[in-house]
């Protein structure tokens, strides 16, 4: 709530309880607009594997537009790993597609959302260390300021 999203400020509070939770976080403005179709952030992180057993485990997304995105290299390491996460979805009756595309992963997974027109974002959140996020930055904190649309965390 005290987050400023039209300034691109984002509150220390969230980071704080998304590192603490044990359930998933939804982050959203205060516009509703009904999902039809999400985009999951595939990274091969711990995190995100969590969050696709949660997808294929419930009812939530059940009848929705599922699509699964990693950046970074198409080669075969990637591909592999990307399409065994999106059978894992595929096997709870989810019809998935998947992209891998290179570049910096806020950058493309942002216009990847409002591209494909996505009602909501999937991933994982705070991999590194608050060390390493104070030194570089955080892709977590930057896809809550620069998506424009709800982000579901995991961690």
């Amino acid at each position: 709530e005290a987050a400023d999203f039209a300034k691109l400020h984002l509150g220390s509070n969230l980071e704080r309880v998304v590192r603490t939770s044990r359930k998933p976080v939804l982050v959203a403005s205060r516009a509703f607009k009904p999902v039809e179709r999400f985009l999951v952030a595939y990274d091969g992180g711990t995190s995100i594997l969590k969050a696709i057993r949660h997808i294929a485990g419930g009812e939530l997304f059940r009848g929705l537009e599922c699509r699964m995105l990693m950046v970074g290299d198409d080669n075969p390491g990637n591909r592999h790993g990307l399409e065994a996460a999106a059978d894992i979805l595929r096997g709870s009756g989810h019809a998935v597609s998947t992209a891998i595309k290179p570049g910096q992963p806020d950058e493309v997974i942002a216009r990847h959302a409002e591209d494909a027109d996505i009602n909501l974002l999937v991933m994982g959140a705070y991999g590194h260390s608050r060390l390493r996020t104070l030194i570089i930055g955080s892709t977590t904190a930057e896809m809550v300021r620069s998506c424009l649309i709800p982000v579901m965390l995991f961690r």
